[in-house]
């Protein structure tokens, strides 16, 4: 009885510590989705990303992974990752927060001093994601958060940066937020350039004048591209 008493209450005490545990990690969780939403509208604040902007690199980079999805299942890309990607998508360019506003806002050809300020800003946004909250339930999260900031402006080929890398060593994510990125930029207004098209969007990264990227991604974005809500709000 006596023995039987203590397994009861030790079960107890481990499912209550189980409990709490859990509930730790929501509240972590939470803290990061707070966090990540912070950090957008400090990018918001400064101009350096608009409201409808991140809503609509929202949108494309989860269109193109729901493509990817479903054409490439050897992938193996979770629904959680389709939704957690997208989510953060709108922080890859927080590095530019060490940018000078007057550079980013520059109407003319940046000087090659210039470009290279810029060039910091995957290392910088990375940098940042290092001081992340940290949890069990948050390491993936960090770990794509990480990715998505330091390598968005790899190419396939192996001409972007910072790192130069090649074809598959480019993180799926990264290679994903950064096509989105590339076309929302084209038919974006910026202040060295008007809004383009989606046709016209559409033809510049098909011909690769926004750098290299994979035919299975480029499958995928045209697919994505053709649907009737993704004309909608490029058009808007």
């Amino acid at each position: 009885m006596i023995t039987l008493h203590n397994v009861k209450r030790t079960y107890r005490s481990v499912m209550e510590m189980k409990r709490e545990l859990q509930k730790n990690e929501r509240d972590k969780t939470k803290q990061y989705w707070n966090m990540v939403s912070l950090l957008s509208t400090v990018l918001d604040h400064n101009n350096l990303s608009e409201a409808e902007n991140q809503d609509n690199i929202i949108f494309f980079t989860k269109q193109m992974y729901l493509q990817l999805q479903k054409n490439y299942p050897e992938y193996g890309i979770t629904d959680g990752e389709v939704e957690a990607v997208s989510h953060l998508a709108p922080i890859h360019d927080i590095g530019k927060i060490r940018v000078p506003v007057e550079i980013l806002n520059k109407n003319g050809r940046l000087t090659e001093e210039e470009m290279e300020t810029v060039r910091q800003h995957p290392l910088v946004g990375a940098e940042m994601t290092k001081k992340f909250p940290k949890g069990l339930t948050i390491d993936k999260l960090n770990a794509l958060s990480y990715e998505i900031c330091r390598h968005h402006h790899e190419r396939y080929d192996g001409a972007g940066y910072p790192d130069g890398l090649h074809g598959e060593e480019i993180p799926l994510c990264a290679q994903v937020v950064g096509l989105a990125d590339a076309y929302d930029a084209l038919i974006s207004p910026r202040p060295y350039k008007s809004k383009l098209t989606h046709g016209e969007a559409l033809q510049m990264i098909l011909n690769g004048e926004c750098g290299s990227f994979s035919q299975p991604l480029l499958h995928c974005f045209m697919e994505a591209a053709m649907q009737k809500e993704w004309i909608k709000k490029a058009d808007s």
